[in-house]
């Protein structure tokens, strides 16, 4: 027999038979239709129910609301004062789309004062402060994910945050007249900022504070210093070294006594955020047995760094910076203990205990030997310590089982010598030959010549027991000092050496030529069972480089043809150790050559070509992969105006035609074992771009595109192929700012 269940929001009401007493459906909030079986005699196990007819009776029908309000008040340049309120009710919706049934609202205050307007102007000092406030509240109508009214749920909670934040900065804004006032007041600045905060939600709620003090300390001094008179020392000199620029130099150079920049910052950082989490959305007794979870930071952070130069040609500067961790740690556990016992203490204020510290130094000396010659010198040392607080178990400085325990902690230093010279060969040969020569005329088209040498270290020590020394910190001494400190042995170490050599010309006829040589030597110490396991990598560039040849002609059709290509061959080995044997051997090597071509008409039309080769072997494990790719790309550009029949005013219109060739194929050859090359992969591409576009208004551009693109995987025996014909209009508004 056919029944009605009826249902009455969530709940089950009850199951009627309509023989007995049909339902009254102007009561019916849910209607479901169903088989309802009186007993077990019916041998199907599956029926289909028929609905003639559903109707509904009293729909909803409520009418929502969103309001927004503004409202800006600028008192000169003295204060300012904005304010925005939004409230948007929850039956309130969009054509098409579902009410939220959630009335939210959202309050902005934000003001501006220039407290320094209000202070004696001899004071010479800037003081801007800002406020915000923000404010926002959800009244609900239903329960998150249900359908139940909230009416029905006393001591619902609803959802609600505000946030209050302002923040200040002082700091001298005119320049003293006494020495006293620039040399210790003018250079300082001090900023602040502090936050609250509290959100609820129907299951959480959560409340943060924050603060942050700064104060700055940069100090800006201009070369001041004695004169040295070494006039004499000059004299001395030979003849060819007495007439050069640095003879001319080093007559009356100047000597810096001061640095040049002084910069010294330190800051107070505080932030706590507590939360506590509710198991159902209405207030409850047992929610004051629930636990906050508090998070913590509380940090003081200083910098300190300098710019010396005290010679023109040499020139220092260094920055350290380091972070204090002021929390308080509870004695329970290992870490904690230890973290207690490293705090220090400065002027009998407890300063915590050092989480992390960076140090950074960088040292160039360039002499200018001629006009012709400039070597140079250029060093830098990185260190950075970190220390875990909150994580990983404490060590013993002198091993497993002895020593007193120190926090874990992480080491990295590196250091970077560099050696060059920068070579002119034009003016060289025109204080050789003279001005008048005509060797002198080609001489001037050689581009300088630049070599350099770099060495770069690097280590990494983790869990080191040992404090790491000023020499570490430095980056000073031999390969080995990177590799064990103290009896302590790096997880991890390099050495990289980088040798580079460039070069180039503009030759006559518009040719012209750039050359590179460069060569990496790597290796990598890996610690592995008590010992170092080095990798070793050597990559050689050459030839590397491009050449260009430009042409101009006059009372011809073409007005610029321009034919180059740029190229670059690389070659690299790698030797990898291995515990279980030999170590492995791998190769690579790369080639890469790319001819191109424009052709440039008087109409302004723009033709170019390009072709690029691309051939890469990499051997490893026995294996030999090789890949070879040509790519083909063609491209036309050109702008013309539309018939007057089209455009009165003789729009623009900017067209470009692109194709694309590709070919892609990669084969394996197992060295040794087999004389072929098994391809394992083969790609095609083919693409057709053009497109036009044109300015249709002032404030409107129009545009059509049209791509063909064929890709093809003939390893996998695919293909796709695509058409896309696509039309764009972009529309430009500008809305002005009426005061």
């Amino acid at each position: 027999s056919v029944a009605y269940v009826i249902c009455d929001g969530p709940y089950l009401a009850h199951i009627e038979d309509p023989a007995v007493n049909p339902p009254n459906l102007a009561d019916v909030q849910e209607v479901a239709a169903g088989i309802y079986r009186r007993g077990i005699t019916d041998p199907t196990d599956s029926a289909e129910v028929w609905i003639d007819d559903i109707r509904l009776v009293q729909p909803i029908s409520r009418t929502g609301s969103a309001l927004a309000l503004d409202a800006r008040l600028v008192a000169s340049d003295v204060a300012d004062l904005s304010v925005g309120y939004v409230r948007q009710d929850g039956d309130f919706q969009q054509i098409g789309a579902d009410p939220t049934y959630r009335t939210t609202g959202s309050l902005q205050l934000a003001s501006g004062v220039r407290v320094d307007r209000f202070l004696p102007t001899k004071l010479g000092i800037l003081l801007p402060m800002q406020i915000s406030y923000v404010r926002s509240d959800v009244t609900p109508q239903l329960l998150t994910g249900t359908d139940i009214t909230t009416g029905d749920l006393p001591r619902l909670r609803r959802p609600s945050s505000h946030t209050l934040s302002y923040n200040f900065a002082l700091r001298r804004g005119q320049r003293g007249k006494h020495w006293a006032v620039r040399g210790f007041l003018d250079p300082v600045a001090l900023s602040g900022s502090f936050t609250s905060g509290r959100s609820l939600t129907e299951l959480s709620r959560a409340t943060s504070s924050g603060r942050s003090l700064t104060a700055t300390y940069t100090l800006q001094n201009g070369r001041r210093g004695p004169t040295l008179n070494l006039g004499g020392l000059v004299k001395a000199l030979p003849g060819f070294l007495r007439r050069s620029d640095a003879a001319t130099g080093l007559e009356r150079p100047r000597l810096n006594l001061v640095p040049s920049s002084l910069r010294l910052s330190s800051s107070l950082t505080r932030f706590q955020s507590d939360l506590l989490a509710y198991q159902v959305p209405v207030a409850r007794p047992a929610d004051s047995l629930l636990r906050t979870v508090t998070a913590l930071s509380d940090l003081w952070r200083n910098s300190a760094g300098l710019t010396w130069q005290p010679l023109g040609m040499l020139n220092f500067s260094t920055d350290l910076a380091s972070t204090r961790d002021l929390r308080r740690y509870a004695d329970s556990t290992a870490l904690g203990r230890v973290a207690t016992a490293a705090r220090r203490a400065l002027l009998g204020a407890d300063v915590g205990v050092e989480r992390d510290r960076q140090l950074s130094t960088n040292l160039s000396l360039t002499p200018r030997i001629s006009s012709w010659l400039r070597p140079r010198y250029l060093t830098s040392s990185i260190f950075v310590l970190s220390r875990s607080l909150t994580s990983r178990d404490p060590i013993r400085e002198d091993g497993d089982t002895a020593g007193a325990f120190v926090l874990p902690q992480t080491l990295n230093n590196s250091r970077l010598r560099e050696y060059g010279l920068a070579l002119d060969p034009s003016r060289l040969l025109a204080r050789v030959l003279g001005d008048s020569t005509r060797a002198l005329r080609l001489a001037r088209r050689l581009r300088p010549f630049d070599l350099s040498d770099r060495l770069t270290r690097t280590s990494t020590f983790d869990l080191a027991a040992f404090s790491p020394s000023f020499g570490y910190q430095l980056g000073l001494g031999g390969l080995d000092h990177f590799l064990s400190q103290q009896g302590d042995a790096a997880i991890g170490a390099a050495e990289i050496k980088n040798t580079a050599i460039s070069g180039g010309a503009d030759l006559p006829l518009g040719l012209s030529f750039q050359l590179t040589y460069g060569r990496v030597r790597t290796t990598r110490f890996q610690r592995v069972a008590g010992s170092f396991l080095s990798t070793q990598t050597l990559q050689r560039e050459w030839p590397k480089g491009s050449v260009r040849l430009t042409r101009t002609l006059r009372d011809f059709p073409i007005a610029l043809i321009g034919v180059g290509a740029t190229f670059r061959n690389v070659r690299g080995s790698t030797l990898v150790p291995s515990l279980a044997g030999a170590a492995v051997q791998g190769a690579t090597h790369g080639s890469n050559f790319t001819p191109d071509a424009q052709v440039t008409l008087r109409n302004g039309m723009v033709f170019t070509v390009s072709y690029a080769i691309v051939g890469q072997e990499n051997q490893a494990n026995g294996n030999l992969t090789r890949l070879e790719q040509n790519d083909l790309t063609a491209g036309f550009n050109h702008s013309f105006l539309l018939p007057a029949s089209i455009s009165r005013t003789r729009k623009l219109v900017r067209s470009q035609l692109s194709g694309v060739l590709s070919k892609s194929v990669t084969c394996l050859e197992r060295v040794g074992l087999t004389s072929s090359c098994t391809g394992v992969s083969d790609t095609r591409r083919q693409e057709v771009r053009a497109s036009l576009d044109t300015d249709l208004a002032k404030i409107l551009t129009g545009g059509l595109q049209f791509t063909y693109s064929l890709n093809e995987a003939r390893h996998l025996d695919r293909k796709i192929q695509q058409i896309i014909i696509s039309a764009s209009f972009q529309l430009s508004l500008f809305a002005g700012d009426y005061r």
